[in-house]
């Protein structure tokens, strides 16, 4: 039997089990006692978040170009078996990052491992998945996550490893990211008082961006339009500049943005529910950024007036009784006698 190798920390002085270097951090994380947080983990985590955001953005890059162009030269060079290679371990690689961000921030009673445990195709995930994602606000921080936010360097790396995975195509990874990560480590952010306006023009450009991307899977989208308007809902009264972006969006009726931006300032009491209604309007204002499938695009709606009739519509009796003048009564006298002479 194969022994599990494992790995010795000398300041905490623990044993993990590893399989792989991901595995290793996750272990150290899930196992290492919370007086070691700030001590050993932070400064293993800023770095290395840094590292994974900057190295999948590189390769989700080359992915979307592949895609998009087709060159002779890229097709000889890299066989078409061997790109779909390519793009699954990096589909992986994705996940297993998700789920290092997911160990090292999210307490266990607010994880949905529901999701966490479907590895199958994105579309096949996504036709088959019947209930609605958990609302974002569901998951809490940990005492680690907690402690890496307090964290100058690390929070920012945490920030932008999290937000930037939604835009890359990987509809699991997305959907896990939105519905556990993002709005727990954003909320935990704007409770510090200390965000710019061009950090808050940027997640919420980003989750725009992940609906043009993500849109048509129902799953996804409705996570990312609940995750986009808990976004504006909080952060507009405090900037301007979220309205700016707004108007960006194709299609939009100016007016109605008007009329949602006056709902959405009236102070509301804490602890009402948010109005489905306003939700509603919030989603329809923004549908011209949500994408669609591939048979729905570039299609042209064409309206159709109503024809003129072919055939001519005979007048009733009754209708040529009114359109003819009515005789006097001794004219339908003479008439009448005059069919009886010889």
């Amino acid at each position: 039997m194969e022994r599990t190798p494992f790995r010795f920390c000398p300041k905490c002085h623990m044993m993990f089990p590893i399989h792989d270097e991901v595995d290793y951090k996750q272990s150290l994380v899930l196992h290492c006692p919370p007086e070691y947080h700030k001590s050993l983990v932070s400064p293993i985590l800023g770095p290395l978040f840094s590292y994974l955001h900057l190295r999948l953005t590189q390769k989700w890059q080359i992915i979307n170009q592949r895609n998009t162009l087709s060159e002779e030269s890229t097709a000889e060079d890299n066989p078409e078996s061997q790109e779909m290679l390519e793009e699954q371990l990096i589909r992986l690689l994705t996940r297993e990052v998700i789920d290092l961000l997911i160990a090292c921030c999210v307490s266990k009673k607010g994880t949905d491992t529901s999701v966490g445990t479907a590895e199958g195709d994105d579309d096949e995930m996504m036709a088959t998945e019947a209930q609605p994602p958990p609302a974002p606000a569901s998951a809490e921080l940990s005492e680690l996550g907690l402690c890496l936010m307090k964290e100058e360097e690390v929070c920012s790396a945490l920030l932008i490893t999290t937000f930037t995975s939604l835009v890359w195509n990987d509809t699991i990874a997305c959907q896990r990211t939105t519905t556990q990560l993002c709005w727990p480590l954003l909320r935990q952010a704007i409770s510090a008082g200390t965000m710019m306006s061009d950090a808050a023009t940027w997640f919420f450009t980003i989750v725009l961006k992940g609906l043009q991307v993500h849109g048509q899977h129902d799953v996804c989208m409705a996570a990312l339009v609940n995750l986009a308007f808990q976004i504006y809902e909080n952060l507009r009264p405090h900037f301007v500049e979220l309205k700016s972006v707004m108007e960006q969006i194709p299609d939009i009726q100016l007016d109605s943005l008007e009329q949602f931006d006056a709902k959405l300032l009236i102070p509301t009491p804490a602890g009402k529910p948010v109005d489905k209604r306003k939700k509603d309007h919030f989603r329809r204002l923004i549908s011209g950024c949500i994408g669609k499938p591939l048979g729905e695009q570039f299609r042209k709606e064409v309206h159709i007036k109503n024809l003129p009739s072919l055939f001519r519509k005979l007048k009733s009796v009754q209708e040529l009784e009114v359109d003819q003048p009515l005789a006097s009564t001794e004219e339908d006298e003479c008439v009448l006698t005059n069919l009886f002479e010889p």
